[in-house]
């Protein structure tokens, strides 16, 4: 998704922040192949892709830190990322597209409308064979 934003975000998705992750990772002796990075970005990929479906299933983007995120409500569900494009992507709100962790400390995540608890239909449910 990256590849059809603003030029500067494009440099800075594409380019900056792997190069940040990458060094990070080697700085702190964490080396990654080229396995676990392919893993990373199909992690990545996946969270942007569905962020950006307009599917309307309330999911939360996988991730192995779920648990503590539910518990800080900074976890993302589809809708979120959804709004920021429904109601004005530039100047808008829920700008995260993995975690909505950095949208709760700017004051920038928006309430759910279609996720909310008292909406989500918890008898049709809808299987994901890949997990």
């Amino acid at each position: 998704m990256a590849a059809w934003a603003d030029d500067e975000q494009e440099v800075t998705e594409m380019v900056l922040i792997p190069l940040l992750t990458f060094a990070t990772f080697w700085s702190v002796g964490l080396e990654l192949g080229f396995y676990e990075w392919w893993i990373c970005s199909e992690y990545i990929v996946f969270s942007e892709v569905i962020g950006h479906s307009g599917v309307r299933v309330h999911v939360i983007v996988p991730s192995p830190i779920s648990w503590l995120l539910c518990l800080c409500d900074a976890e993302l569900a589809i809708e979120d990322h959804d709004l920021h494009h429904r109601f004005g992507w530039r100047k808008s709100f829920n700008y995260g597209k993995q975690t909505t962790v950095w949208d709760k400390i700017f004051s920038s995540k928006s309430p759910r409308l279609e996720s909310r608890e008292n909406n989500v239909d918890y008898e049709d449910i809808v299987w994901m064979p890949i997990f």
